[in-house]
């Protein structure tokens, strides 16, 4: 990575040319006169879109494009293209508001070496309430105007020092949508790296419409990755009381808009898959690293 540059901003889009373009329009505005990024925009549209006058105002962009929807996953495309020393992951309907991200993030890595994820203050157009689910943190009474250490990070606008992505890896590709940001953070924190939340780089998320699939099916999703997720990250005690416990918090949260029995059945048949990961559940290190950020191990 010894190439001048310092950022590879990757984008994952799918759906949503409108809203895209005024992403990348707000994105250009706040990189004008940089040169050490490049920008990944990895296209899950099956219709293969020219996006040379999208991209002609940044430094260096490349789309990376196959025809298929491959889900979050494809995140790792362009996670294996970064040539920065640092990624940024953006969703395309989240406007950055902070000019100046970039050297926020990088002044956040400089300072902590085995800093691997920096997390950042988000929130929803048109929302007042306080969104349990854009905190990072199982104690969600957590001070979000002051900077911490934690275990969690919120996806839609995330850095990523690419070592750590080389290290541990990148999102599931068992995950099509939903909660893939929490097993990566286990992962992240058992090959002992450190998640840091920053709330000086803020961004605006839309929550735009546009392909999301019927909120039901999400909720089943999010509720059988679960299963998988403390199936495969979450000791013992813990794994089955997580287990148990999730399944009517999410019900309530999500005001019964899931199936639990199609949940269920959703994680036996990956149960069931040949090439399914093993488990290996975080360990005693990742355990009290969690503890020293207040946290819950069993949550």
């Amino acid at each position: 990575m010894n190439n001048g540059l310092r950022f590879s901003i990757v984008i994952l889009t799918f759906a949503r040319e409108a809203i895209l373009a005024d992403t990348l329009d707000r994105l250009a505005g706040h990189l004008e006169g940089r040169t050490d990024y490049e920008l990944l925009l990895v296209d899950n549209n099956p219709e293969d879109v020219s996006r040379s006058a999208q991209l002609e105002r940044f430094n260096l962009a490349k789309v990376i494009w196959d025809g298929r929807n491959k889900g979050v996953a494809a995140r790792n495309l362009g996670f294996d293209m970064a040539r920065g020393e640092y990624v940024i992951l953006l969703d395309d309907d989240v406007f950055v508001d902070t000019p100046d991200f970039l050297d926020r993030f990088a002044a956040a890595f400089d300072a902590d070496d085995r800093l691997g994820a920096v997390t950042t203050r988000k929130y929803v157009r048109g929302e007042t309430r306080r969104r349990l689910d854009l905190i990072p943190h199982t104690d969600k009474s957590v001070d979000l105007t002051r900077p911490f250490y934690t275990f969690r990070f919120v996806g839609g606008c995330v850095g990523f020092r690419t070592q750590m992505l080389r290290d541990v890896g990148g999102f599931l590709p068992d995950f099509f949508y939903g909660l893939e940001e929490v097993e990566l953070a286990y992962r992240i924190i058992d090959g002992g790296w450190k998640i840091r939340y920053e709330p000086d780089i803020v961004s605006e998320e839309l929550e735009h419409p546009a392909g999301r699939r019927p909120k039901r099916d999400v909720q089943t999703d999010r509720l059988a990755n679960k299963y998988i997720i403390s199936y495969l990250r979450m000791p013992q005690p813990w794994l089955l009381l997580n287990m148990v416990a999730f399944t009517p918090y999410l019900l309530y949260f999500a005001r019964g808009e899931a199936s639990v029995g199609r949940a269920v059945r959703q994680f036996a048949t990956w149960l069931r898959k040949s090439d399914r990961p093993r488990r290996r559940p975080i360990g005693k290190e990742a355990t009290r690293y969690i503890r020293a950020c207040g946290g819950s191990t069993w949550r």
